[in-house]
């Protein structure tokens, strides 16, 4: 049985979306290879998986550190057939036979302003070798292959797409179950859903732009914002306190994990009109849960939601806000998309990712 050595980093289970597709994936692949876990002693271990803390000392770009000096311990991961760079660090190619990188997005390279300039400048000089050297790509959706062909002209034949899954955790409640969660989160108002880290990319700032006009005919509808605070989040906050929707924007932070499949069916409308995903599972999440579901009509976003999806282009807000308004006031248009939404989430699922993922393992040993 060949051996394959993954880079889980730090990364938790169901934290980040990250993180959701790598425990995700191992677990799938652990009956046809034997995983070894090369984590930092932060991340989460997997059972019946060999566990390698790699160990670095803290600090603000601790996950650089912790790449750069996997490099020194090479001789050991050498002795892997595969080494899986699933959290996208900058490990060099060069501490492995056969190397497989998992890429979410090109954001740092293409919209630098969405992220730190250390990390930017970290992309900038490590991604185009590390994906030149590569035995094996693996990105997570047609949009994001599209970017890495179009900017840096990888033969496309070592790109494999395995788009992400959604399980079956998420699916929709009950009226027990939302009732229960609406009184945890003191939600008492019919309201929009965002989930999702509050960073630029996300552009929530065109859900509050909408939010307010449509409550300049609807008062008794709320805004809800579950995510953790990321990176030049503050505008958001200004936003809301500028436009005086404190009272009626609520922000739940982090969710849990067991809360999250409630709270989405629990909304009358999950919106999500992010100027760039490499995938974007929130949408999915809230497909899957039977919640109708509007997104922007930009990178991977359509190719989740499909023909049928209802989209918009992300700066509009004013588009946006009859969008979320019809599906407010018609009966009709909100049963059709929860029915299309439920079937369409069917097609997205970990056993197809991780079956991806192995025939692309196959394809290179």
């Amino acid at each position: 049985m060949n051996t394959i050595g993954i880079t889980t980093g730090n990364l938790k289970k169901n934290s980040t979306g990250m993180g959701t597709y790598s425990f995700q994936i191992i677990e799938r692949l652990k009956p046809d290879f034997d995983i070894e876990i090369i984590k930092h002693p932060d991340g989460d271990p997997i059972d019946g998986c060999r566990i390698v803390d790699h160990n670095i000392i803290p600090g603000p770009y601790w996950y650089y550190s912790w790449s750069k000096s996997l490099t020194l311990a090479k001789r050991s991961l050498k002795k892997v057939d595969i080494l899986h760079n699933i959290g996208q660090y900058p490990i060099s190619p060069s501490i492995s036979k056969k190397y497989a990188i998992t890429i979410y997005d090109l954001i740092p390279i293409l919209y630098p302003s969405y992220v730190t300039p250390f990390y930017a400048m970290q992309s900038r000089i490590y991604l185009p070798n590390i994906l030149r050297k590569a035995s094996l790509i693996l990105s997570i959706s047609e949009y994001t292959k599209k970017d890495i062909v179009g900017k840096y002209h990888v033969d496309p034949d070592k790109i494999h797409v395995t788009h992400l899954g959604v399980s079956d955790h998420f699916h929709p409640s009950t009226q027990s179950e939302i009732r229960s969660l609406r009184k945890k989160y003191n939600l008492i108002n019919p309201f929009i859903l965002f989930v999702g880290a509050i960073e630029p990319k996300k552009n929530i700032s065109t859900i509050i732009k909408a939010y307010h006009k449509i409550r300049q005919k609807n008062s008794d509808i709320d805004l809800v914002i579950a995510g953790k605070k990321s990176w030049k989040y503050q505008e958001v906050f200004s936003l809301v306190d500028s436009l005086k929707l404190n009272e009626n924007v609520h922000y739940l932070q982090f969710v849990p994990y067991e809360d999250l499949p409630i709270l989405y069916s629990a909304a009358s409308v999950f919106v999500f009109p992010s100027n760039y995903e490499g995938f974007g599972l929130p949408p999915l999440e809230a497909m899957k849960c039977g919640t109708p579901v509007i997104v922007s009509n930009k990178s991977s976003l359509p190719e989740i939601v499909g023909s049928e999806g209802i989209m918009v282009e992300p700066d509009n807000f004013e588009d946006l806000a009859v969008k979320i308004q019809t599906i407010f006031t018609d009966e009709s248009i909100q049963d059709e998309h929860i029915m299309y939404n439920l079937t369409r989430s069917k097609e997205f699922t970990w056993e197809r990712c991780a079956n991806a993922t192995k025939d692309a393992y196959n394809a290179i040993l």
